[in-house]
């Protein structure tokens, strides 16, 4: 079974939230530095403030009570066009 490279929470337990980011962001934080790998959202959230990236837009899948906050594939295209278009900030 796959389990979140930091802390080991298994893929698909009760907890686990899909997130996803953009893909530059993705590539620098993941754990083998490219597509691969997978990190559980605080995980995610961690290694995002070590390497002092802010405001990175997430798109969560996969819960219910997720989808109403950004929408989802088919019922709203403006969540992927937000992680398409969207330009990083200049790390402090």
């Amino acid at each position: 079974m796959a389990k979140c490279y930091d802390c080991g929470l298994p893929y698909g337990e009760s907890g686990w939230i899909e997130a996803i980011i953009p893909d530059m962001v993705w590539n620098d934080i993941s754990p083998n530095k490219d597509q691969s790998g997978i990190l559980c959202i605080t995980c995610i959230a961690r290694r995002l403030d070590q390497a002092g990236y802010k405001d990175i837009p997430v798109w969560f899948c996969g819960t219910e009570r997720l989808r109403p906050i950004l929408g989802y594939p088919g019922e709203n295209k403006f969540s992927f066009d937000i992680l398409r278009t969207w330009k990083p900030k200049i790390k402090e």
